[in-house]
């Protein structure tokens, strides 16, 4: 699955652009939106997390416990919680016996736990005898990987631009391709440039420094 934590119309916007990138344009539209695929796998990988609202199953060894952790958090729905009253290698054995929330379960959607309501559901001990279906992320993206995604690509398009110029024997002057114009690093000036970069740094580490989505295997209360 592919995510895109900006737009291209942020990314002009930070460039100070006098217009939206377009199939004129260098770089062209379609390049952009493949940066900023390409800027939010890699934040993913730097936070070791999925931002974009994602589905998963998971399967539940049951031992007894009150609490069901989820691998991936915060939990934004639960689609279903299924149960197999017969075990695993049976021949009865169905993750088929549907549970109902608030009266058989309760959620805790920010730390993903599911509570098992005893009174209502009393599920017994074996392997693989709970499946939870259910999304999890963010449906919205939170601004700051928001923001990191904008300073990531924006820096490609600087950097391509860059490169071109020096190739072409123009560096140091601004260029209008089609009906964009872009700012060199040069024009845009080295201490803006050097602070672009060094955001890009100090939001990568705040994102590290944040709580993983996975988890440890779940415990008991």
């Amino acid at each position: 699955m592919t995510y895109s934590y900006t737009t291209a119309e942020r990314v002009a916007a930070e460039l100070r652009t006098t217009a939206d990138f377009s199939a004129t344009t260098i770089p062209t539209l379609d390049s952009v939106n493949q940066w900023i695929e390409d800027a939010s796998d890699e934040i993913n990988q730097v936070a070791g997390r999925v931002y974009g609202e994602t589905s998963y199953t998971e399967t539940f060894d049951y031992n007894g416990e009150e609490t069901l952790l989820t691998k991936n958090a915060p939990i934004i729905a639960i689609t279903s919680v299924l149960y197999s009253t017969a075990a695993l290698g049976t021949d009865d054995y169905s993750l088929s016996d549907t549970q109902v929330e608030d009266t058989d379960f309760t959620v805790y959607n920010n730390p993903g736990e599911i509570d098992i309501l005893f009174n209502s559901w009393s599920p017994k001990s074996g392997k693989k005898r709970i499946q939870v279906n259910y999304t999890a992320g963010f449906a919205t993206v939170p601004g700051t990987v928001a923001m990191l995604a904008t300073k990531k690509v924006t820096k490609r398009v600087l950097d391509t631009l860059m490169s071109k110029d020096v190739n072409e024997k123009k560096s140091g002057k601004s260029v209008s391709v089609g009906s964009i114009s872009i700012v060199k690093p040069a024009d845009f000036g080295v201490s803006q440039y050097k602070t672009l970069s060094e955001d890009i740094s100090q939001l990568e580490q705040d994102l590290i420094g944040g709580s993983s989505l996975y988890r440890l295997p779940m415990t008991r209360r």
